[in-house]
């Protein structure tokens, strides 16, 4: 009997020092345990291949309170002045391409392993797959040199994407001013031999076919989609 109640009260003492044990390990977690924090600012960069070689462009994001700001952007391919000015307004006013809250950008783009390939597109793509990327590179013109197609939100509207054109030749890359004239830019028609512009509204969208001549476009054919209707042009 007195055998029995000693292992009891042996195996008491060792409960309580195991259970002591686990609160001692659980309250002094080892440093690299906890969950990291965000530093003050990150740099993500959006790989650009332009010409058959490899670029890239750099932002650097800095929180600004609770906010995300992007302080600056850089590249190392040469790149006009309005491209970067556009390019910053554009992540500064969407939350679509980076949130407000800085915790959160940082975490999404943590995920992305703070790359973003997702940006670019290098296919033409007609009026009904056109998915509005921020930047589609291509030969534009068709002159042998690619250039550089940038979506503009600040001049865009709900269902009307701006894009302001920067075309590439032997010289450089320069800005293309008033390309689509102010008209939303939709993609290109099935044969990928003619642009797409228009304006659309919440009853009709009017479209318009262009050709690039003398690097300008010209309005060859238009056409006007209904709400409703089946009836889609080109």
């Amino acid at each position: 009997m007195k055998t029995q109640s000693l292992v009891i009260f042996l195996s008491l003492i060792f409960f309580i020092n195991i259970n002591d044990a686990c609160k001692e390990a659980h309250t002094h977690l080892p440093a690299n345990i906890k969950k990291e924090k965000p530093s003050d600012s990150f740099t993500f960069i959006i790989p650009l291949s332009f010409n058959n070689k490899v670029y890239s462009i750099q932002l650097l994001c800095e929180k600004d309170s609770v906010y995300t700001n992007v302080s600056s952007i850089t590249s190392n391919l040469s790149l006009p002045k309005e491209f970067y000015t556009i390019l910053q307004d554009n992540f500064n006013s969407s939350t679509d391409l980076i949130s407000s809250d800085y915790k959160s950008a940082y975490e999404n783009y943590n995920k992305f392993k703070f790359k973003r390939t997702d940006f670019v597109e290098y296919e033409k793509k007609d009026i009904r797959e056109f998915s509005s990327k921020l930047l589609y590179v291509l030969d534009v013109d068709q002159d042998g040199y690619e250039d550089i197609l940038l979506l503009d939100l600040q001049n865009s509207v709900r269902d009307n994407d701006v894009y302001v054109m920067f075309k590439g030749g032997k010289n450089g890359i320069s800005l293309e001013a008033n390309f689509f004239d102010k008209a939303a830019f939709y993609g290109w028609d099935k044969t990928g031999r003619y642009l797409i512009t228009g304006v659309n509204d919440t009853g009709e969208r009017k479209l318009y076919k262009n050709q690039i001549i003398g690097g300008k476009l010209k309005r060859i054919d238009q056409c006007t989609e209904y709400v409703g209707s089946a009836k889609f042009c080109w």
